[in-house]
């Protein structure tokens, strides 16, 4: 039985939590579930506790388990950020559990209801001591404001982990027998005695037919009631049972239904169904809010109320509180025909898929990002490729109340912000660990957001007796050099990007340096692996879904490029060549790279083999180089089809003259390449170098193909687009 643990004692020395979980520990049931979906997926980006009122034997210190193995600290209400309830509001005259709610910090409800009318008592709870009240299901947004709710609303389904149901193969009715069965409740609601009365009316004789019900809790005499309908079975096709069961004993059960079926006058969120489609089951329901949600799939069948009654809750002293459904058995037999049909059809088995996808908005993952933005508003304009539950409606009102009790971006809640510092290296070298880190980090649901501090003034700081050898992309006193050329991240500011104390607010460095512990094909000679890679293809779609969603060029310099793209690349086929200065042998495996004649003959052979004729019109070479020679040589070898940018600092051919007549070991040194001799030079630096390489970069991503070495730089090309065919070249 997925419960809680017995009682493990914790570190006294732990920082208090930030969010507590006000709940119960019993997690197989209904109100438990709601507990533990707010432990779970609070705690995967926050610091979280538990506190349970009514079970005494738990105190701080201890820790309770939740059904997937995280454990969570036991501290009482008190000096958080957050407090989360999950327990009924109120259950009757002698129930307090409110009270353990403290005054301050932001306080939430999240409430299922199975009526169109809250209790009175409710009503003032809710008005008096949270700040906000959540609700299972969209419906209850308005229940909640008619019977008096002033608070803001919203709507949160509650996470179920269906991950393990959703991961089983799909099993099939067998043909020679259909079983129906529900895990309810022996409770007047349920209408449990209504739907064996239209099970023995659909199918009292046939013994190929069964009806199984379960459940861990029995009120009344609705058991009795049942039981007695189910002995005058003339077949005997009706098992009943009782008791708690372990989260796989109930999965098994639910899993050797054909047909699920939940008749029930009121739910909250009826949790039964649910798992029963993340399995791939057909549906028979009855037709009230909560289950509105699961129209409209294949399979699903529903039972139309023809009228309603007033809601009668012996639980909370016998009280009337608003209406639920009139079902009758007639119309429940009629929808147990049609849905055995259904699950004896070829289309039961072809529609499996759009069940379950339904089923999957309600699990954890889907779900995830969803009570993540509840205490970090910010998680959808940092993070917007996470899945998400179109079930879900947070009002405006919780992300003000989230900043002004967790911060921006939920720092004081436990979130933590990465903070990639500038490096001594060129553009793409920085540019490419930056983008490494926000691919990685972005799957981490602890981290905030991934940050570049990228100011060479506090760089130059922090470094007091280093020399510098490659940086030189932005000077001293421009602030983040990133600004220079994209607009700033997320929904940060400038000033923002430009605060040291914002930065470093609740943030953490990288793991490694370089991101070489994920990515070990993303470093120096390394990429020579990535190209030759078969998940090369796959890398850039991930790395380029990124990429794309977070960074935006300055509208100026993107109007410029799209403009040259335009005019110049697009339409025709177009040879990307990437020709680096010989001092980048030491990055190539061996020490070795292509000549510049190499690449003129390498140029020449992709033509031929796309079956293009030199000298037509039909086709371009986009040339990027750091050397003045190399333009000289292209321009003599292919006139009028080259394509470059002529204002672009390059290396002399006088300075590269004498470069060649150094012996190899010299040339290996560093202070060859551009970007050391413009590092040399503190005046030199200047954020149009890193513009001019970026420039080169995005245009050769749209070329037909890519001719290159291995460089940053196009490995950089290689994620701006999976259309560019990289053609990998060496001696």
């Amino acid at each position: 039985m997925s419960a809680v643990a017995a009682p493990v004692e914790a570190d006294d020395a732990a920082v208090r939590p930030s969010v507590i979980v006000i709940g119960r520990s019993d997690f197989h049931t209904g109100i438990g579930t709601v507990s533990a979906a707010a432990c779970e997926l609070f705690s995967r980006s926050f610091d979280v506790a538990f506190w349970s009122p009514r079970e005494t034997w738990l105190h701080e210190g201890s820790t309770i388990t939740l059904p997937t193995g995280r454990t969570v600290p036991v501290a009482r209400p008190e000096g958080a950020s957050v407090y989360f309830f999950t327990d009924v509001l109120w259950n009757g005259h002698s129930d307090s559990n409110y009270a353990a709610l403290p005054s301050d910090g932001f306080r939430i409800a999240h409430m299922a209801y199975d009526s169109d009318q809250l209790p009175a008592e409710w009503v003032t709870i809710l008005n008096e001591r949270f700040d906000l009240a959540l609700f299972s299901s969209g419906y209850l947004e308005e229940v909640a404001r008619s019977s008096g709710v002033r608070i803001p609303v919203g709507t949160l389904p509650i996470g179920l982990e269906l991950e393990p149901l959703l991961a089983r193969r799909a099993r099939s009715a067998l043909p020679q027998k259909t079983r129906f069965g529900t895990v309810s409740a022996y409770h007047t609601r349920k209408g449990l005695d209504l739907l064996v009365e239209g099970f023995l009316q659909a199918f009292a004789t046939d013994s190929s037919v069964e009806l199984v019900i379960h459940s861990n809790l029995e009120m009344g005499d609705t058991l009795a009631r049942v039981s007695a309908l189910a002995a005058d079975a003339p077949v005997q096709n009706i098992r009943l049972s009782t008791g708690d069961l372990s989260d796989a004993d109930k999965n098994g059960l639910i899993e050797s239904f054909d047909v699920y079926v939940n008749v029930s006058a009121g739910e909250g969120y009826s949790i039964g169904p649910r798992e029963a489609l993340a399995l791939g089951k057909p549906l028979v329901l009855s037709r009230i809010p909560p289950h509105e949600e699961l129209r409209g799939l294949p399979g699903v069948t529903f039972v139309n109320p023809i009228g309603r009654r007033p809601a009668q809750y012996p639980e909370i002293e016998n009280r009337v509180m608003g209406h639920q459904a009139i079902l009758r058995a007639d119309d429940i037999s009629a929808a147990l025909i049609e849905a055995r049909a259904f699950a004896q059809s070829p289309e039961a088995a072809a529609t499996v898929r759009a069940r379950r996808d339904r089923a999957a908005d309600f699990s954890y993952t889907r779900l995830n990002a969803v009570y993540n933005e509840l205490l970090n508003p910010d998680t959808l304009s940092v993070k917007p490729e996470r899945p998400h539950s179109p079930f879900a409606a947070l009002p405006a009102e919780a992300g003000v109340l989230a900043r002004a009790h967790g911060g921006r971006h939920g720092v004081r809640l436990g979130g933590k912000k990465v903070v990639v510092p500038l490096r001594d290296a060129g553009f793409f070298s920085i540019f490419n660990v930056f983008l490494s880190q926000l691919v990685w980090h972005n799957l981490e649901d602890d981290v905030t957001m991934v940050v570049p501090d990228w100011d060479a003034g506090r760089f130059l700081r922090a470094h007091p007796d280093e020399k510098v050898v490659s940086y030189c992309y932005s000077k001293p006193d421009d602030g983040n050099m990133w600004l220079k050329l994209f607009e700033p991240l997320y929904d940060l500011t400038a000033e923002e990007m430009n605060d040291e104390a914002f930065l470093y607010s609740g943030s953490v460095p990288p793991t490694t340096e370089w991101n070489e512990d994920r990515e070990p094909m993303l470093t120096y000679v390394n990429a020579h692996d990535l190209y030759l890679s078969p998940d090369f293809q796959r890398v850039r779609r991930q790395y380029k879904t990124v990429l794309d969603r977070h960074v935006h060029l300055l509208p100026r310099y993107r109007a410029e490029l799209d403009g040259v793209i335009a005019d110049q690349i697009e339409g025709r086929y177009t040879v990307g060549v990437h020709v680096k200065h010989p001092s980048h042998a030491i990055e190539q495996p061996g020490k070795q790279m292509a000549d510049r004649y190499a690449y003129v003959n390498r140029v020449r052979q992709e033509l031929v083999a796309n079956g293009i004729n030199e000298s037509s019109d039909e086709w371009g070479v986009f040339l990027a180089t750091d050397q003045e020679r190399v333009v000289s040589l292209f321009a003599e070898e292919f006139g009028d089809h080259i394509i470059n940018f002529r204002d672009v600092t390059r290396t002399t051919i006088e300075a590269d003259e004498t470069f060649d007549s150094l012996s190899e070991e010299e040339q290996h040194d560093d202070g060859h390449q551009l970007q050391h001799q413009m590092a040399a030079d503190t005046s030199s630096w200047s954020a149009r170098l890193a513009w001019e390489v970026w420039r080169d970069a995005e245009v050769m991503a749209s070329c037909t193909s890519l001719i290159h070495a291995v460089s940053n730089v196009a490995t950089a090309v290689s994620f701006m687009s999976t259309e560019v065919d990289m053609k990998y070249f060496t001696v």
